[in-house]
């Protein structure tokens, strides 16, 4: 089978398509409010390998723990709205 030709997109420091390796995503299933459950998980994926994490943000204090999150892991983060 021959790979299809795609572009290359950067989410945060890393890049997908083209030629970029495959990368590995997984979701949080955890409220994002509950800080402490998200940092484990977010520990977890980055442990197992995942290159890209998705989190769910559905409010304001989402956004708000987001922020929290963020200074707590040098992953690279994707939300779901």
């Amino acid at each position: 089978m021959k790979p299809r030709k795609t572009r290359k997109i950067r989410i945060g420091s890393l890049t997908i398509g083209g030629d970029s390796p495959v990368a590995v995503q997984s979701m949080t299933a955890t409220r994002t409010v509950d800080i402490a459950a998200t940092a484990r998980q977010i520990q977890i994926l980055e442990k197992a390998g995942a290159d890209v994490i998705r989190i769910a943000v559905d409010s304001r204090q989402d956004v708000e723990a987001l922020k929290t999150l963020r200074k707590g892991s040098q992953a690279v983060f994707s939300v779901d709205l």
